[in-house]
C-alpha cells in the first residue's frame, strides 16, 4: 500500500500541474489517493483528499452526477472507520439518492449501494 499511496501522490502532483483548474482526472486522483490512504489507516488524510474530490466533481457536474456518488461511497467507509456510524449511514442515504436519481431505482447499481 505504502508503493500505492507513493504513486497517487506523485500522479496527483502531475495533474495539479498539468492541468489549471478542476478537472475530471485530478478529481478522479484526489478519490483513488484517498481510498488507498484509508486502506493504509490514515482516515484524517483519506478524508481531506475524498472532500477536495467530492467538492470538485460537484463544481464539475452539480451535485446529481454518479462521479459525486462514486465519492460519497467511500466518504462514507471513512466515516465508519473513524466510529462514525451515524454520519457514515447519512452518507450512503445521500449517494443511494443520488444513484436513484440518476441512474433509476431499477439499475443494477441500486442493488449493489443497498
Amino acid at each position: 500500500l505504502e508503493e500505492a499511496a507513493r504513486m497517487q501522490k506523485q500522479a496527483l502532483r502531475v495533474y495539479r500541474r498539468a492541468i489549471e483548474g478542476d478537472s475530471v482526472t485530478v478529481a478522479r486522483a484526489l478519490n483513488l489517493f484517498g481510498s488507498v490512504l484509508f486502506r493504509q489507516g490514515l482516515h484524517d488524510r483519506a478524508m481531506k483528499k475524498l472532500e477536495e474530490s467530492y467538492e470538485m466533481y460537484r463544481r464539475l457536474y452539480g451535485d446529481d452526477d454518479e462521479s459525486v456518488a462514486r465519492v460519497l461511497v467511500n466518504m462514507a467507509l471513512v466515516l465508519k472507520g473513524q466510529g462514525r456510524v451515524a454520519e457514515s449511514l447519512a452518507m450512503q442515504e445521500k449517494e443511494l439518492d443520488i444513484c436513484r436519481r440518476t441512474l433509476g431505482s431499477d439499475h443494477d447499481d441500486i442493488a449493489r449501494s443497498l
